[in-house]
């Protein structure tokens, strides 16, 4: 098969490919790598999840040498990586709660987080696939000439340069919204009629909540397209 020269030496046009969900179970996967269109390519077990501490549903994908050997240290320390991300915070509660400043643990914490993060890969490559929630495959940057392989293999599978779509349909987005606003305004309400002179712990959800949901609704809208 043909080679295709290095990303270094040459500028690889790209596109994103789209596998409906329907085709997934019988794809057949030409033999070249996603990330550079290199043949011989090493394969590996992309994670498709957002939550960086899972390692499941995964697609098995064709990657390059490098990009094989990053996503396969992702997966073995993707499991700590929750557990190691909320020591700081632990560490800065115990501070709260016990009234006190110990910076000593609140340093302790932040120098094991950041140490535990600057051991991890940076990032997944780039092609890192996801499922809309139609159920469809998505893969972005793939080597136009890989995708063409790809579209050839497998009748209905197409490339477009639209941007993806979001993870969840305007629905749920509208639904969530509103839920996480009522919920501010609510408990914004209840603390500032009870007659205490309630912690800011307890008023630190408002604004979470209102940002949250204000995020939220701003996902309603459909992704606009890169200038």
């Amino acid at each position: 098969m043909e080679i295709f020269p290095a990303e270094s030496e040459v500028t690889i046009k790209r596109t994103d490919l789209v596998v409906p969900a329907n085709l997934i179970a019988g794809l057949r996967i030409p033999e070249l790598a996603v990330t550079d269109g290199s043949a011989e390519p090493e394969w590996a077990d992309v994670p498709m999840s957002s939550w960086r501490f899972r390692r499941r549903p995964s697609q098995r994908l064709p990657l390059d040498r490098a990009s094989a050997k990053r996503v396969r240290r992702y997966l073995r320390l993707a499991p700590w990586s929750a557990l190691v991300g909320i020591i700081p915070l632990a560490s800065l509660t115990v501070v709260v709660l016990s009234a006190r400043v110990n910076m000593v643990l609140v340093v302790l914490g932040s120098v094991i987080s950041v140490g535990w993060n600057f051991t991890q890969p940076h990032r997944l490559p780039d092609q890192t696939p996801s499922r809309g929630y139609n159920g469809d495959l998505r893969i972005p940057q793939v080597p136009e000439e890989v995708a063409q392989e790809w579209v050839a293999a497998n009748p209905g599978v197409f490339v477009t340069d639209e941007p993806a779509p979001r993870a969840h349909p305007p629905r749920f987005y509208g639904i969530w919204a509103a839920v996480q606003l009522v919920a501010a305004f609510a408990l914004a309400t209840v603390l500032s009629e009870d007659g205490r002179e309630n912690s800011f712990l307890l008023w630190l959800p408002v604004p979470v909540l209102f940002i949250s949901g204000i995020m939220a609704a701003y996902k309603i809208q459909p992704p606009a397209k890169p200038a």
